[in-house]
C-alpha cells in the first residue's frame, strides 16, 4: 500500500504542483582555477595557541597553484596586524596576488581591511560561515601546525 500511495503521489499533478520541492539541489559553487603562481592565496588564523616570544596566533596563507605555504606568528588578530603581517611577508616577496580568499572573521569584513585590498587591487572571496571545508587547503595545512 505504502508503494501505491507514494506512486500515486509522484504522478498526481496537482500534488506536484503544491509539494514543497525537496528534490531540487543547487549546483556547488566552483573557483577558478589559477593559471600562474602566486595569483590566488587562501588566508586563515590559527590560535590561541601557546604564547612564543609574545605571540599567541598563526596567520597562515597558501597559494593555490603551487600551494605554497606560510605561517606567519602574530600577537593579535587586530586587522592593522594582519594587514601589516600580509604586506610585509607575502607581497613583499611574491607580489599583490590577484584573489585573496579570506574567511567570515570580523577583522577579514572590516572596512580598514577593505580598504587594505583596494589599495593593493585585490579581489576578496569570503568562504561560507561555519563550513571550514570551504577554504579546506589551509585546513589541512593546519593538521600539520597543530
Amino acid at each position: 500500500m505504502k508503494h501505491n500511495i507514494k506512486e500515486w503521489v509522484w504522478c498526481c499533478e496537482p500534488c506536484q504542483r503544491s509539494k514543497v520541492q525537496r528534490h531540487t539541489e543547487a549546483p556547488l559553487g566552483t573557483f577558478s582555477l589559477p593559471d600562474v603562481r602566486f595569483q590566488q592565496i587562501r588566508i586563515h588564523i590559527v590560535g590561541p595557541l601557546p604564547p612564543s616570544d609574545g605571540c599567541i596566533y598563526f596567520l597562515t596563507m597558501i597559494d593555490r597553484f603551487s600551494r605554497w605555504p606560510e605561517a606567519i606568528p602574530i600577537a593579535d588578530m587586530e586587522t592593522k596586524t594582519i594587514c601589516r603581517a600580509i604586506f610585509h611577508t607575502w607581497i613583499s616577496r611574491f607580489g599583490c596576488p590577484s584573489i585573496i580568499t579570506i574567511d567570515q572573521g570580523s577583522q577579514m569584513r572590516s572596512s580598514l581591511y577593505r580598504e587594505f585590498s583596494e589599495m593593493l587591487g585585490t579581489n576578496r572571496i569570503r568562504t561560507t560561515a561555519f563550513h571550514p571545508i570551504a577554504n579546506g587547503i589551509v585546513e589541512r595545512f593546519h593538521r600539520h601546525l597543530k
